[in-house]
């Protein structure tokens, strides 16, 4: 397995956006050397954050744009009664609080989920950024669509697959996102627990749990606590792709 260490401590030591492990990742590798020059006199790179410690609160006012640069955090919000609604858990060069440019205000929290740091672009100097660079707005405009087309996903998750389908699909999806940051997709470690997984698939964490040992029992994967080996990629992706029509679905195998 990856050394799990050295995944999380990527991108820790680098001045420039350039220089950093994660560079291929960011959207800084969007924009051009004169940006990135830019960006990289306004960037600041913020002291480590404590596992459970937040990033923000729902209702704070944006100060800066945020990526993750290390480890890992999660987002959520609150219901009217209190409960905790979990909407996204991000990874190393991935941009979280996207949902509060409209309003410049946060509408939930984020919290790292392990020991973790980011790089934080001030909300003055990047919306100065965006009104002299049209790369940028057509950056964060694929970001924002992709953000979109995520929720829509979870919202087909949650409202229509079986307990199965929905765990597959996210494993599958943590696996290829962990890939892209040097991790083995067949051997992975989960930062989050079965409670945040649940909440997330909208399971029971017992449902969660049940699911995961049958498909342990199916030799499709092996479960240590939070680490998940592949066994059968094939029977997972197989699993994942229930929700497809029949001529998806054949697509989705190849």
């Amino acid at each position: 397995m990856t050394d799990d260490s050295q995944v999380r401590d990527i991108g820790h030591n680098e001045t420039r956006c350039e220089d950093c492990a994660l560079f291929s990742l960011c959207f800084a590798q969007e924009l051009s050397t004169e940006e990135r020059d830019l960006l990289n006199r306004v960037l600041k790179r913020q002291q480590p954050l404590d596992r459970n410690e937040h990033l923000y609160h729902g209702g704070q006012p944006m100060k800066s744009i945020t990526v993750v640069r290390s480890g890992s955090v999660k987002a959520y919000q609150l219901s009217h009664e209190g409960d905790e609604i979990v909407s996204g858990f991000y990874l190393p060069g991935e941009i979280i609080g996207l949902d509060a440019l409209a309003s410049e205000r946060h509408p939930g929290f984020a919290v790292a989920l392990e020991d973790s740091r980011t790089c934080e672009i001030p909300l003055v100097d990047f919306v100065r950024m965006l009104k002299g660079s049209p790369r940028l707005n057509q950056v964060m405009l694929t970001l924002l669509s992709e953000e979109m087309a995520e929720t829509r996903e979870l919202l087909l998750v949650v409202g229509r697959l079986d307990a199965r389908t929905r765990v597959a699909l996210f494993l599958l999806s943590m696996s290829k996102r962990l890939a892209c940051r040097r991790q083995d997709p067949d051997q992975f470690r989960l930062t989050m627990d079965r409670r945040d997984i649940a909440n997330y698939l909208g399971l029971t964490i017992e449902t969660v749990s049940r699911t995961l040992s049958a498909m342990q029992r199916a030799k499709i994967i092996e479960v240590r606590g939070k680490l998940v080996r592949v066994l059968d990629r094939s029977a997972l992706r197989e699993q994942a792709a229930q929700h497809l029509q029949p001529e998806s679905r054949r697509a989705s195998a190849g």
